[in-house]
């Protein structure tokens, strides 16, 4: 899987180029020159960078603030959450396998549906962001999903920018 492949890039000590196959260097290269966005998500997610979450934020908090006409603190706080929901998606049961066990055999996981990932609840969001919990549904949740919408786009825009560069390479 991608991801594993580029968590464990980000550690490697061994950035050689390798013509005949496809090594780490091409695959954070690959990233490098994709979504500015993305490609910082993909190192604070998958390469455990601090610095690539502090600089996400920044972005996508940016992109909110002129897409939605928001004042930047708000549009932060909506980055802020979107990006913690984003980075902290295993389900907490199952620890995101989808199963649990149950007896000698593995059922899947009630809470997420066999799939792994966490479904966040509005009090969750509202706490994430730092925004009153009696009223984000009614006040924030449009904003809140317009960012998140915003923020997969560049995510998945990034992945495919990096399998056309990896696949054009080979």
């Amino acid at each position: 899987m991608f991801k594993d492949k580029y968590a464990s890039d980000v550690r490697s000590s061994n950035l050689a180029w390798n013509e005949r196959e496809e090594k780490a260097i091409d695959r954070l290269t690959a990233i490098g020159m994709s979504d500015q966005l993305g490609a910082a998500l993909f190192r604070f997610k998958f390469g455990s960078d601090a610095f690539s979450g502090k600089r996400a934020i920044h972005l996508l908090a940016h992109k909110a603030k002129c897409n939605l006409g928001v004042e930047l603190s708000y549009a932060t706080k909506l980055a802020t959450a979107c990006i913690k929901e984003f980075v902290l998606d295993n389900c907490v049961p199952c620890n995101g396998t989808g199963l649990i066990l149950n007896g000698a055999r593995y059922d899947k996981c009630g809470k997420c549906g066999g799939s792994g990932v966490k479904r966040h609840s509005d009090s969750e969001r509202a706490l994430a962001a730092g925004l009153p919990v009696e009223n984000f549904a009614r006040n924030h949740q449009k904003k809140f999903d317009q960012v998140m919408t915003c923020m997969m786009a560049s995510v998945a825009a990034t992945g495919a920018k990096t399998r056309q560069l990896l696949r054009d390479a080979a």
